[in-house]
């Protein structure tokens, strides 16, 4: 009588074709639409273009070098070394040093020379991620601020807005200098900088990793999941209606005329919808397998995760058919697919990559069945172990006890029946 009550419960929805269309045909046409829609957003052209950074310099370097040298030989005298060490640690000349000498950095980052009467020309073409003017007597200034204890000097860095990404690898490459500018006055000031002592310059080194163990996320493989996640709850939702309309159709009663106890009922509302819920995630699963050529490498965890999520369902299912029953009206159904799956799915990333937005909502969706799901067939994707995939798997169960036994607990004795 079990795997009876079980088969009504199938073939009253694939009786449905309305219900058929929600679960299956809009779905997979959502898919084609976010994906080809929001997929240039969302993939997006990765590579970082070239930085490129005008310099312009006011006056001479070596001439300000020069005046420092003679003007500093009445307060200390200049060795050769020092000299060395002089030239040495000029910011200007060692920005550029670092730059071209670093294999790796020159190659996303070029300096281009601008002579000073062409500095406003220069504002107004936005060609370059920055613009970095370094005022009248700056070397002068620089030196005397770190030997002779004079006014800290300053230099003009203009960002372009318009590129955000090239333009904080700028931000990044100052605030190094500055770093160490400060570094270098401090050990000044407490006589830590002694003579043949060298004090490290910034090395400034880049590390380009190809992630070639984890694979990318594309919009297709995204939205498939999203919706995939999200169109599972309505399956929920629509098996608590139709079993309250058995009651409204008396059919219930016949049921109960037949000795079957109203928890075996319930149950079988809990196996069927998990029944239903593995169908329509398989169905969805092998369209993206041919279409969008979606590799599902560990089957097997991808097979127990979407075992979970269904039982999770089925337990979705039980607790709105056990407030129907309990309260004799189907609201309960007809708000959560109305009004709760929307929120769920906003929730649990269906519509976007909420973690991007709000890192505190993420954690919140990850306690919801299709945002424990969503996160899971994610990392599926980028072929990470069952280790990885425990606070997933965590997630579900947590929920799928506390659905279960609030259903058993909430669904009458004798189905509502007085």
């Amino acid at each position: 009588m079990f795997l009876a009550l079980i088969q009504k419960q199938i073939k009253l929805l694939l009786r449905s074709p309305s219900e058929l269309l929600i679960l299956l045909v809009m779905p997979i046409g959502l898919i084609f639409i976010l994906s080809y829609a929001l997929g240039p957003l969302m993939e997006g052209d990765t590579e970082i273009s070239k930085v490129e950074i005008a310099l312009v310099q006011h006056g001479n370097q070596e001439e300000q070098v020069e005046a420092f040298i003679q003007m500093a030989k009445d307060f200390f005298p200049i060795t050769d070394e020092l000299k060395g060490q002089i030239t040495g640690m000029l910011p200007v000349k060692l920005l550029e040093e670092q730059i071209m000498e670093n294999e790796e950095l020159k190659e996303f980052v070029h300096i281009t020379k601008v002579s000073e009467s062409k500095i406003d020309e220069t504002r107004n073409e936005k060609e370059f991620s920055a613009i970095i003017e370094i005022p009248e007597n700056f070397t002068f200034d620089f030196l005397s601020y770190q030997f002779l204890n004079g006014e800290k000097p300053s230099f003009s860095v203009y960002l372009n807005e318009g590129e955000q990404i090239t333009a904080s690898i700028v931000q990044t490459i100052i605030d190094d200098f500055q770093h160490q500018y400060t570094l270098n006055k401090v050990l000044s000031e407490n006589g830590l900088l002694s003579q043949g002592m060298i004090v490290p310059t910034p090395e400034i080194s880049s590390t380009i990793k190809t992630i070639q163990s984890q694979g990318e996320i594309t919009s297709k493989i995204y939205y498939t999941f999203s919706m995939a996640v999200m169109f599972i709850l309505f399956i929920a939702g629509t098996i608590a209606s139709q079993s309250f309309l058995e009651k409204d159709t008396h059919i219930f009663d016949r049921i109960l005329l037949a000795r079957i106890h109203p928890i075996t009922y319930l149950s079988s509302i809990i196996v069927s919808t998990v029944i239903l819920a593995m169908l329509q995630t398989m169905i969805l699963f092998t369209f993206a397998y041919f279409i969008f050529d979606i590799t599902f490498n560990h089957f097997d965890l991808y097979l127990l995760l979407t075992f979970l999520l269904a039982m999770v369902i089925g337990g979705i299912a039980a607790v709105l058919s056990s407030l129907n029953y309990r309260y004799n009206s189907a609201s309960a159904s007809n708000v959560f697919s109305n009004a709760l799956v929307a929120i769920l799915a906003l929730l649990g990333g269906s519509f976007f990559n909420i973690s991007s937005l709000s890192p505190g909502m993420a954690k919140i969706g990850m306690w919801t069945p299709n945002g424990a799901a969503l996160d899971g067939y994610l990392k599926l994707a980028q072929q990470v172990s069952l280790s990885d995939l425990l606070p997933n798997i965590t997630n579900l169960a947590i929920l799928l006890i506390a659905l279960i036994v609030l259903a058993f607990l909430l669904f009458p004795k004798r189905g509502g029946l007085e």
